[in-house]
Formats: structure tokens, C-alpha cells, sequence
């Protein structure tokens, strides 16, 4: 039992110090566009996670669900800070900004404070005076009093110029040093590292939505943890595992696309107890069974349609977006397969070695089996009683 008992812990403190590092900061890294093609008029456009920088969540999302004039006040000290810090010069010439239009794109409360699930807002800033094609050199630098998410993108595109050039400004390294407006090709080179965020950044909504989804498994959904495990701990022989999991993953993935699509529709007062339910059946039958039979793999398909009715719940919380549906849908699921991939690969890393010891049943196997059924009890009764 006290291997057992160690065992869980070791796996639920791998999980615990995964999730710590799943906030990756170019999911809501910062985007400058400075337009200088237009002969009339440049702008920069900010493209800016502001509830986890420039303002409190709270106040990001009063500022969202406003109308034009709230907003207008709301987002006021954070544009003024933005005026100030974000130093534009053309042939060491300053160059003057002032906001133009904005718009503030958020779907939650929850999302704004989950920096997984960036929420940017756009602001648009007019500049003054007009960048002339006749400017040889542009320098944007952000000061040292402001801080923003980490790095920033810059791209400027000029009249003169055939490409945009991109430049990634960091922490430690605020200035894009001078930019050749000329067209100069040896003197507007893109640096590496912004060539490499520019190609990232077409793929941060997909890798957003896969990193809802994984931690929707880690940390958050720990009853569907620990339905894993119980399927892990039924026996030694790999294949077993991998027919539970193949049945497991096709069946709640089929589930949740039933039921975002709102062709299913289950309250969560049936479904959670209905998981913590699968929870004792898998632990007791694997108290009771070293073997795979037919029938096991039908429960755990039907199971798997439960719990794939948890994860749209869960999903629900959030909004998906209409323009990119289908393929947030997909990446939200591909991320609760990877959050499901790496509690195995934890339990294999935990006890794995394990497997072949003589005692592993009795002394491994039983005992955290029987914690399993015992936590899936507990979920049972608290979910029946408080329904």
C-alpha cells in the first residue's frame, strides 16, 4: 500500500509541475505592424494581450462587453502607457502617434485570466507625420517602464521597400536597431528569430486550442486521470493497454464532436456522477481480472462516450470560434489526446520499471487500484449528493 500510495503521488506531482510550464508565452506573445506603404498615412497596429499585461482581467473584460464610449475610457491608461513607451523615429527624427480604432476580442472572463487562451485586443495608431518614401532609416524602440507578454513581433512595410522586414524584440533587447526604408536588401534583413515567430504565428490559434484542451486533462481533469490509470493498472501486457486506449480515445472523441455540434445533449448532473461511476467499475473490475475480454472493451467504449460528454461540457465554457470552428475543435481534441498520452507516459516513467517485479500485482498494481476505486467512491457520493 505505501508503494502504492507513493506511486499516485509521484504521478500526480509530475502532473502538477507539467501544468506549471504549459503557459508559453508566444501564444500571447505581442504583434507591431508599422504600415508605411500608404503614401497618405502610417500607421502601427498593436495586436496585444492587454488583460495579462496593461490591465486587470476584470477591467479587460468590463472594457470588452462595453459600448464604444466605456471602452474608449476603460482602455485609455493602458493606450496612453502605450503612446509613451513606444518610441518611432525616422532619420532620429520622433514620430507622434495617436489611436485610431481598436477592437477587443474576448469570450471569457476565464480566458482573458488564462494566458493559454490569449484574448488579443487590436489598436490602431495613426502616425504624425507621415513617413515620407524620401526616409532612409526607421528605428522602433520600447522603453524600459514597460512591460508587455514577451517577445514582441515588429514587421514594417514600406512604399519603398519590394518585402516587409521583420524584427523580434525581446525583454532584453527593446530596439529593432535602424531599418532601411530604402529597399536595401543587405540592410533590412529579417533576423532569424523573427523569421521563426512570424511562421509560429500563423500557428497560434491551433496550438491555443491544443493547449485548452491538454489542460483540460492537465491539471484540471483529474477524474479523467484517474480513469486512466485504471485502465493502466488492469495488466503488464502493453497491447491490453492499447486496445482500452484505442476504444477509450475513438469513443469520447466521437462523443464531444456529437456534442459540441449540438447533435447530444446531456446535462452534467447525469454525466459527472455517470464518470465517477466508470471509475469504480474499471478499479473493481480490475481487482477481479488480469486479462483483456471482449465485454471490457465495450464498457470502456461506452465509458469513453461519457466521458467525451465531460470534455464537451468543459468545452461549452468556452466559445468556439465561428470562423475556425471545425479546426478548434479538432486541436481542443488532439490536446486532450496529448494530456491523456502524457499521464500514461507518467505512470510508465513512475512504475513502468516495475512491471516485471514478482510482487508488482500485490505490492503496485492492487493497492493503487483500490485507492482508484476508493477516490471514484468519493466522487460518486459527493456528485450524487449535491446534484
Amino acid at each position: 500500500m505505501i508503494v502504492a500510495a507513493c506511486t499516485l503521488f509521484l504521478i500526480s506531482g509530475m502532473l502538477t509541475l507539467l501544468s506549471s510550464y504549459s503557459h508559453a508565452h508566444l501564444l500571447n506573445m505581442t504583434e507591431l505592424h508599422l504600415d508605411a506603404s500608404n503614401q497618405t498615412e502610417a500607421t502601427l497596429r498593436v495586436k496585444i494581450d492587454l488583460g495579462q499585461s496593461l490591465m486587470n482581467p476584470d477591467v479587460y473584460w468590463s472594457a470588452a462587453t462595453a459600448d464604444a464610449g466605456a471602452q474608449a475610457q476603460l482602455i485609455a491608461p493602458a493606450v496612453d502607457q502605450l503612446i509613451r513607451s513606444i518610441k518611432i523615429a525616422v532619420d532620429s527624427e520622433p514620430i507622434s502617434a495617436r489611436l485610431q480604432s481598436w477592437q477587443l476580442d474576448a469570450i471569457s472572463i476565464d480566458a482573458i485570466r488564462n494566458p493559454i487562451t490569449p484574448q488579443m485586443a487590436e489598436l490602431v495608431f495613426a502616425l504624425d507625420p507621415n513617413i515620407s518614401p524620401e526616409g532612409t532609416e526607421l528605428e522602433v524602440r520600447i522603453d524600459g517602464d514597460l512591460e508587455i507578454p514577451w517577445p514582441a513581433l515588429l514587421r514594417v512595410d514600406s512604399s519603398a521597400a519590394p518585402l516587409p522586414v521583420s524584427r523580434l524584440l525581446t525583454s532584453s533587447e527593446r530596439s529593432s536597431r535602424p531599418i532601411a526604408l530604402n529597399g536595401n536588401p543587405s540592410a533590412s534583413d529579417s533576423t532569424t528569430l523573427a523569421g521563426l515567430a512570424l511562421a509560429f504565428q500563423n500557428w497560434v490559434p491551433g496550438l491555443s486550442w491544443v493547449a485548452v484542451g491538454f489542460q483540460h486533462i492537465i491539471p484540471r481533469g483529474l477524474d479523467h486521470i484517474v480513469f486512466v490509470l485504471g485502465l493502466y493498472f488492469l495488466s503488464t501486457r502493453l497491447s491490453t493497454l492499447l486496445y482500452q486506449v484505442s476504444c477509450f480515445t475513438v469513443a469520447h472523441s466521437l462523443a464531444l464532436a456529437l456534442a459540441t455540434l449540438g447533435i447530444v445533449a446531456v446535462p452534467a448532473s447525469v454525466v459527472e456522477p455517470l464518470i465517477a461511476a466508470s471509475i469504480i467499475f474499471v478499479a473493481v473490475d480490475n481487482l477481479h481480472s488480469s486479462v483483456l475480454v471482449r465485454w471490457r472493451l465495450l464498457v470502456v467504449t461506452l465509458f469513453g462516450l461519457l466521458h467525451g460528454l465531460g470534455f464537451a461540457a468543459a468545452l461549452s465554457e468556452l466559445i468556439l470560434p465561428s470562423e475556425n470552428f471545425y479546426s478548434a475543435l479538432l486541436f481542443f481534441n488532439l490536446g486532450v489526446e496529448a494530456g491523456q498520452l502524457t499521464v500514461l507516459l507518467l505512470a510508465f516513467a513512475a512504475v513502468g520499471w516495475l512491471r516485471n517485479w514478482s510482487q508488482y500485482t500485490n505490492r503496485v498494481s492492487r493497492p493503487a487500484t483500490v485507492t482508484i476505486a476508493g477516490v471514484g467512491t468519493y466522487w460518486l457520493i459527493k456528485r450524487v449528493t449535491f446534484i
